[in-house]
């Protein structure tokens, strides 16, 4: 039977939105950084509280909206405070059985937490840790906030950029394996050259120019391997240490003074 999520009349089901925003997310779980208290928990005696804030755990949101406090009790153990979320349970209107606070315990060290994949099962349990400590008769010791942060400004900047890249291209293409080598020479008639350095991991067995640019007329505009209107050509010889680049004028005719270039390397 085929079902619609995002049509007209039709139930947008809690486990395909789930489902959005966890792929949105990459798999990462986490407190929202820039909501209310952050869900921070404190500690007295035996005691813990978690503070307001809200976590999306596996693609689905949680919020804190007073504050809780739960007893950790006082047998010797390590502790792992979590945000459990159980599938195989189920709500009601006005109760919500499908995730709590829990403290996981072991007397021999701090206990493996249940992670199954339940945005693919739509079933199973999932442990998200918020702290971790230790309890005794003296109250609890050698806390740690184990709170993990998700900042959806700077996802969404992320994002942009990601889309952006993909846009202009450079997305598909190593940014280490190229290099812009710039600087000027200076022409007489269209003749001259003049030495420039290698980047940083750049030199002439590891690399080739695969592009030369001019700009001839003085004004911004480059010509690349060719310019037309003048009758140059110009290229780069990479030598043992430097590189040369220089232009050489066909019809022995051409501009005179400094002209600035632009050499772009790739390693091979």
């Amino acid at each position: 039977m085929l079902k619609g999520h995002v049509f007209s009349k039709q139930i947008f089901g809690n486990q395909i939105f789930a489902l959005f925003v966890n792929t949105f997310l990459n798999g990462k779980n986490g407190v929202s950084n820039n909501y209310k208290n952050g869900m921070q928990v404190t500690y007295s005696g035996s005691n813990v509280t978690i503070a307001t804030g809200a976590a999306c755990i596996q693609g689905r949101f949680l919020e804190e909206d007073i504050s809780t406090t739960l007893s950790a009790g006082t047998s010797s153990a390590y502790c792992k405070l979590v945000i459990e979320i159980n599938l195989d349970k189920q709500n009601t209107e006005n109760t919500l059985n499908q995730a709590s606070y829990k403290i996981v315990t072991s007397s021999s060290g701090y206990p493996a937490l249940t992670q199954n994949n339940i945005v693919k099962n739509v079933s199973g349990v999932y442990q998200y840790e918020l702290a971790r400590f230790k309890t005794s008769s003296s109250g609890i010791s050698s806390f740690q906030d184990m709170r993990t942060f998700l900042d959806f400004d700077s996802i969404y900047d992320e994002i942009e950029e990601k889309i952006a890249d993909i846009e202009d291209g450079s997305a598909f293409v190593p940014q280490s394996k190229f290099a812009i080598v710039t600087g000027s020479i200076n022409l007489n008639n269209g003749v001259g050259g003049d030495f420039a350095n290698y980047p940083s991991g750049f030199n002439m067995n590891n690399c080739v120019a695969v592009s030369v640019g001019l700009d001839v007329s003085d004004n911004g505009t480059y010509s690349y391997f060719f310019d037309n209107l003048f009758k140059l050509a110009f290229q780069a010889n990479l030598m043992n240490g430097f590189i040369n680049v220089y232009s050489t004028a066909i019809n022995d005719s051409g501009p005179s003074g400094n002209r600035d270039f632009i050499v772009v390397l790739m390693k091979k």
